[in-house]
């Protein structure tokens, strides 16, 4: 068994050569991804069953989820982003328009403070940021813990979709107990079911 310790340091050298790649990339690139992952979203039927959706604003380096936003705001989905609270938790608030995001606790654009939040567990589909992802449904995050802590315990709860770009999928992602999986993966490429471990 792999030590505590160990898995952190593994993760360490994962996100710094996720964030040289991710720097590297030409200034379209994150736009060209978000409209691919918006129409092969809309093409994969199963995944938006529900009508509550999680999604979240995109950070430089990450496909930009503004088309994700549109296509689902036109498919009459609800919408909701995370909002990360004070004392550590991480709420979802309904977005009405993209436009009525404010940045946040980290700068992160969200939904103002007159929002009304909502736990994960509310939600039918969970789109996740993540810095790298493989094909067993493993997602590695920036480090705050904050899906980790919000998905904690859930005994039922939305399908989670992890979203990135196809360079960040990777052979293994190392994990730890606490850490939660994806069901799914979204790419430019397109949308794949996690081969659960």
């Amino acid at each position: 068994m792999i030590s505590p310790e160990r898995i952190e340091a593994q993760k360490a050298v994962l996100r710094r050569e996720m964030a040289r790649r991710c720097g590297d990339l030409p200034g379209a690139e994150p736009g060209i991804a978000g409209r691919s992952m918006a129409e092969m979203l809309a093409a994969s039927g199963d995944w938006l069953a529900g009508s509550r959706v999680g999604l979240f604003a995109s950070l430089p380096g990450e496909p930009d989820t503004r088309p994700l936003f549109a296509m689902l705001q036109g498919a009459g989905k609800a919408i909701f982003l995370p909002r990360c609270l004070a004392d550590g938790r991480m709420e979802m608030a309904q977005a009405g328009r993209w436009e009525d995001l404010v940045p946040g606790r980290f700068d992160i654009l969200e939904p103002p403070q007159h929002a009304v939040g909502c736990p994960v567990s509310s939600l039918d589909l969970l789109l996740m940021p993540g810095v790298a992802f493989d094909s067993q449904g493993g997602r590695l995050g920036r480090g705050g813990g904050f899906y980790d802590r919000a998905l904690a315990g859930e005994q039922t709860g939305p399908r989670r979709l992890g979203v990135g770009f196809a360079f960040q999928v990777v052979e293994r992602v190392p994990v730890a107990d606490h850490d939660r999986r994806v069901d799914g993966l979204l790419t430019e490429r397109g949308v794949v079911e996690a081969v659960q471990p």
